[in-house]
């Protein structure tokens, strides 16, 4: 039976411009700013209002790389060391090979390129050394940047699920995008 391969260490991706790291107490502010901006999180979630919720946020992400659950890596420019925004494996499904792929940027550096550069290298990361089969996400019809990104990177539209996610006070449609493995045989 095949597996996703786990990591012993937090694994860092460098890209062209990026460093992809493990998200630490120091990116507290800049996290906040990035989940608490109505306009970042408007087809994700409910903006944080209390800034205190991002510690229960980091104990999440330190305690799923941990345990095996998930792998998010906070985004930092390499020339300065800011924070970018985050990605990463929201969920991990270890019988079947899949993994929910989730991100999110700042507003300041939207349209950049960085989160197609970051999400080739998690990606790869997934497929060549995780051995993950299929990597999948759901995004609002709305939010076509992030469609775009999607498309780009070879995800393909599987399904679009009515109403099937609560956030900004009503229910939302979602499409589903996926791309398997292409390193693996697929039947």
């Amino acid at each position: 039976m095949e597996s996703i391969f786990w990591p012993d260490k937090f694994p860092e991706i460098h890209t062209k411009r990026l460093v992809l790291r493990q998200v630490i107490v120091e990116d507290s502010k800049e996290l906040f700013n990035c989940y608490s901006d109505p306009e970042v999180m408007k087809y994700l979630s409910t903006p944080l209002e209390n800034e205190d919720s991002i510690h229960g946020i980091l104990d999440d992400y330190k305690n799923g790389f941990n345990q095996g659950y998930n792998l998010i890596w906070a985004i930092v420019t390499k020339d300065t060391g800011s924070f970018v925004g985050t990605a990463g494996f929201e969920e991990l499904n270890f019988l079947d090979c899949k993994a929910d792929i989730g991100f999110s940027l700042l507003r300041k550096h939207q349209g950049n390129g960085y989160m197609k550069e970051t999400l080739e290298e998690i990606i790869s990361y997934g497929f060549q050394t995780m051995k993950i089969n299929r990597i999948q996400t759901t995004v609002v019809p709305q939010n076509k940047p992030s469609i775009n990104i999607l498309q780009k990177l070879g995800l393909k539209k599987e399904g679009h699920m009515v109403q099937s996610v609560f956030f900004g006070s009503s229910y939302h449609d979602e499409l589903m995008f996926a791309i398997l493995n292409p390193w693996r045989k697929h039947v």
